[in-house]
């Protein structure tokens, strides 16, 4: 492992790193399966493109800036970039952030990957960073994101109507929180 923020049974969080960018991140974002629910599902990435998102990332970070975390996902056992997770929009005051989790690399987008990296956000959010909810966003027709909000207890709160254009159809993005309390609640089970 290199340089891990936290650590879980199968996967750790770092931040992320040239060689990340300059490896399989790009392709994620330019690959339709991946990118359906995405809002800028529309547009092609680049390796290019990508380490400028990452030398700006750095930048804001050199620059004091603590409105996004990002962090790379990678398996423990053979030290592979598989994705990304991330807060953003982190309102120190109110203490709250909206939670992205890609799980780019198609072979490792199963349950127990996608679980854990929930997991270890929750647990950084909650415990490392101090917030007090987590909102989440998804399509309404996003049958995997519904079965994660609910497995980890998200509340539905809202529903911005007929927001996204997927496969042709309009399509609903509703808003799930996910707050400490809960969250404390859930565990104890």
């Amino acid at each position: 492992m290199y340089n891990p923020y936290i650590i879980g049974k199968q996967i750790y969080l770092r931040h992320p790193t040239e060689e990340d960018a300059l490896g399989k991140w790009h392709e994620w974002f330019s690959d339709e399966e991946t990118t359906k629910y995405l809002v800028d599902q529309w547009w092609p990435n680049s390796i290019e493109n990508q380490m400028n998102i990452y030398r700006s990332l750095v930048d804001e970070w050199n620059r004091g800036s603590r409105i996004k975390l990002v962090l790379s996902v990678v398996t423990k056992k053979d030290d592979i970039h598989i994705g990304i997770v991330g807060l953003s929009t982190i309102n120190w005051v109110h203490r709250y952030a909206d939670l992205i989790i890609i799980i780019g690399d198609k072979k490792y987008r199963r349950i127990p990957y996608t679980l854990e990296a929930h997991e270890l956000m929750h647990v950084v959010s909650f415990f490392r960073l101090n917030l007090l909810n987590v909102k989440s966003f998804y399509a309404q027709t996003n049958k995997g994101a519904i079965a994660v909000q609910k497995i980890f207890k998200y509340k539905k709160v809202g529903v911005y109507e007929k927001l996204y254009t997927i496969d042709g159809e309009q399509d609903d993005l509703v808003c799930g929180i996910l707050n400490r309390e809960d969250y404390l609640r859930s565990r104890k089970k």
